[in-house]
């Protein structure tokens, strides 16, 4: 496994902006038209993206490091522990990135499952789906700005004009948390 996390993913996962995000209904008149349906998808992301993209649906694991788990987000998990598994991925159509996704795994919780540390590019959701005594919080959204760690995370040098709109949510699976965040990205809908 590569060394503990810095750079932007280590960023967006610590970023203290984390405290403005709100239900959908406190920012869907914001959000562009076409983007509605994914923020408010109740199902498994991946298989929506399958469903719209077929068989040139890809997932691949971007990264997992050691990373340290702030104050800010220890109180949104309900947790004590200093560090974490920072989990990156990404949802492809082709060659064309739709989705971008970081998951915190408290080390508590990967003591608890030690079966995330060996996700590989396989989805959370769908190995989630399998497991007994999951449940999922109600997802948060946020418009992120360029500048914003998540973003930065999600579009590596690739950059944008733009801002980009995320969710997130925390699984409880027997108990113990995880923070789910997912970034739609420019090329959602378009596949190359």
């Amino acid at each position: 496994m590569p060394g503990p996390a810095h750079g932007p993913a280590f960023a967006a996962a610590n970023d203290p902006g984390a405290d403005a995000w709100v239900p959908l209904a406190g920012c869907e008149h914001r959000v562009p038209g076409m983007l509605r349906p994914w923020l408010a998808e109740p199902g498994l992301l991946t298989a929506r993206v399958r469903a719209a993209c077929g068989e040139a649906t890809s997932l691949r694991m971007l990264r997992l490091v050691a990373a340290p788990l702030v104050p800010h987000l220890r109180a949104r998990l309900g947790v004590e522990d200093a560090g974490c598994l920072l989990r990156e991925v990404e949802i492809n159509c082709g060659a064309i990135r739709w989705v971008f996704a970081q998951s915190v795994f408290p080390d508590s919780t990967v003591e608890r499952c030690p079966w995330l540390r060996a996700l590989g590019d396989n989805g959370l959701g769908e190995s989630l789906s399998r497991v007994t005594d999951v449940r999922r919080e109600p997802f948060e959204y946020l418009e992120l700005a360029p500048s914003h760690g998540l973003a930065r995370a999600a579009l590596g040098n690739a950059g944008t004009g733009g801002p980009l709109w995320a969710r997130r949510a925390i699984y409880r699976v027997g108990g113990r948390p995880i923070l789910v965040q997912e970034v739609f990205l420019p090329g959602l809908g378009h596949c190359g």
